[in-house]
C-alpha cells in the first residue's frame, strides 16, 4: 500500500538519517586510553575488489567529497577529506569529549561505554534522536585507534557489532550495518590535520535507498566542517599531553616535520583535491565495513 508523507516529514527523515551517522561515528574516540598501538592494517579506504572507483560529489569550504558503489549493496560509500587547523591531538580531544558533544552534534541522544577491550579499542552504545515521525536509530560500535608510524597516519576504524549487553531496544531502529573510519595525517609540521571521514552504512527502517544515497553525500562535508569549528572552541590540555607523549605519535610528527620542506612528490601534485599525498587513496583512480544485520525492534521503522 502506497503511503504518502508531507514535505516536512520527508525533510525530517533526511535530517534524522544524516545526523544518525554523524553521531554514531563521531563517538568513535570516546574513552580512548592512549595505548601505544601501532599496526599496518588495511583500512576501509584502501583499494578493495568489491568497491567501484571514487566519483566526485562536491568540493567547497576546503572539503572534497567522493562516493563509490559497493558490491551487493544499493547504498553508496562516501568519503570526505579536508584540513582542520589544529594538531591531531586536539582533534582527538574533541572526539573524546562526550560532555560537550551536543554543541556540534545536536541529535546525539546517548553514547555509553559498553566495554574497554584494551588501551586502543572500545565498544560503545550510541543512540541518535530523530524528530517525529522518524524513529531513533542506534548501534553498538567497536572503535579501534591505531598510530601507524610507517604511513604517518592515526586511524580510528569503526564497525557495527552485536553485543549481549545491548540488544535491540523497543521503539528504536537498530542500524543493520555500519562501517566507517577517521584517518588523520599531520600537516604543516603537525600544526594542522588532514582529516578523512569515510562511511558505508544502512540506517534500517523504511527509508528508500535513493533518499539515503542523496542525504549521505552531505554527511562527510558537514561533519568535517563542524569538527573544524568545534576544535576552535575547546581545547583539552590534559588529554592532548597524554597523546603527545606517546612514542608512536611523536614518531608520526617527527616524520611530518622532516618532510615539511621537502619537494612535493608526483603523487602530491596529481592527487585529487583534499586527498593527502601520504594517503593510501592517493594512488586510486579517483576523480578530483561491518557488523551483521540485527533484529529490528518492534516499533515504527520509519
Amino acid at each position: 500500500m502506497l503511503r504518502c508523507i508531507s514535505l516536512g516529514q520527508w525533510r525530517a527523515r533526511r535530517a534524522a538519517w544524516a545526523w544518525a551517522v554523524v553521531a554514531l561515528l563521531c563517538g568513535s574516540a570516546q574513552n580512548f586510553d592512549g595505548g601505544p598501538r601501532c599496526a599496518q592494517a588495511q583500512g576501509a579506504g584502501d583499494a578493495v575488489a568489491d568497491r567501484g572507483p571514487w566519483q566526485w560529489v562536491r568540493g567547497d569550504n576546503g572539503v572534497a567529497v567522493h562516493r563509490r558503489t559497493v558490491a551487493g549493496s544499493p547504498l553508496h560509500e562516501f568519503r570526505g577529506v579536508g584540513t582542520i587547523y589544529a594538531p591531531i591531538a586536539a582533534v582527538l580531544g574533541v572526539l573524546n569529549d562526550t560532555e560537550h558533544r551536543l554543541e556540534w552534534m545536536k541529535e546525539a541522544a546517548a553514547q555509553i561505554l559498553v566495554q574497554q577491550v584494551d588501551d586502543s579499542t572500545v565498544i560503545f552504545y550510541s543512540r541518535t534522536k530523530a524528530p517525529w515521525p522518524v524513529s531513533d536509530r542506534d548501534a553498538v560500535l567497536r572503535a579501534t585507534t591505531t598510530f601507524d608510524t610507517q604511513k604517518n597516519v592515526v586511524r580510528i576504524e569503526i564497525d557495527a557489532i552485536e553485543h549481549p549487553a545491548w540488544p535491540p531496544q523497543k521503539g528504536v531502529v537498530r542500524m543493520p550495518a555500519l562501517r566507517g573510519h577517521w584517518y588523520f595525517w599531520p600537516e604543516k609540521g603537525g600544526e594542522y590535520t588532514k582529516a578523512e571521514y569515510q562511511v558505508h552504512a544502512n540506517p534500517g527502517g523504511s527509508l528508500p535507498d535513493w533518499i539515503i544515497n542523496m542525504v549521505s553525500k552531505s554527511i562527510p562535508h558537514s561533519t568535517i566542517v563542524h569538527l573544524r569549528e568545534q576544535v576552535k572552541k575547546r581545547r583539552y590540555e590534559a588529554f592532548e599531553k597524554k597523546i603527545e607523549v606517546l612514542p608512536t605519535y611523536q614518531a608520526i610528527l617527527a616524520s611530518a616535520r622532516s618532510s615539511t620542506s621537502a619537494k612535493p612528490s608526483p603523487a602530491a601534485t596529481s592527487a585529487p583535491m583534499g586527498t593527502p599525498a601520504t594517503s593510501p587513496l592517493a594512488a586510486q583512480p579517483a576523480v578530483p565495513a561491518a557488523g551483521g544485520p540485527s533484529a529490528m525492534a518492534p516499533a515504527a521503522s520509519r
